[in-house]
């Protein structure tokens, strides 16, 4: 559970562990401080244009050259609807509109928490951004071997919702 955090950002002291609250968490014995690690937050984006999804090709591990939906963390501070716009415009280079949420997606044990909206294209040129080696459209029935433990029920969430 230690992770990056060793030592006391009040005091310097080292931290050591214990269980608190029914978890065990880093804490410091010399001034009393806990550590709470706050998850990642997420944001995934399945953009259609009424047949197809577009997808990139992962440029970054993990699961660095599968595809996957355009997708990337949330800055702290940002709001998590312009990350979503913002990741897409990162990874392929189209402008979209969000038209809808689909899910807020989780795993035991798996820090990352994934915010999922679909959308629709309203411009930009496609191509492939710095931390994606392609960007393309695949018909809804064609889609490529998905890589992350979720993606099969945010399909299945995005479908039910589209109809």
């Amino acid at each position: 559970m230690r992770g990056d955090t060793n030592y006391c950002q009040r005091c310097a002291a080292e931290l050591a562990e214990k269980p608190i609250d029914g978890t065990v968490r880093n804490y410091c014995p010399s001034c009393g401080f806990v550590v709470y690690l706050d998850p990642k937050v997420a944001a995934v984006v399945l953009v259609y244009d009424g047949k197809r999804l577009l997808m990139v090709k992962r440029g970054v591990e993990p699961a660095m050259g599968r595809w996957a939906f355009p997708s990337g963390y949330v800055d702290r501070g940002e709001v998590v609807e312009r990350a979503a716009v913002r990741e897409v415009k990162e990874e392929t280079g189209l402008d979209i509109e969000l038209d809808r949420f689909v899910g807020i997606y989780s795993l035991e044990g798996n820090p990352v928490i994934l915010a999922v909206y679909s959308a629709h294209t309203t411009g930009g040129r496609m191509q492939a951004g710095h931390d994606a080696q392609e960007a393309a459209w695949f018909a809804v029935d064609e889609l490529p071997d998905m890589p992350f433990p979720n993606d099969q029920q945010i399909l299945s969430d995005w479908r039910r919702l589209t109809g």
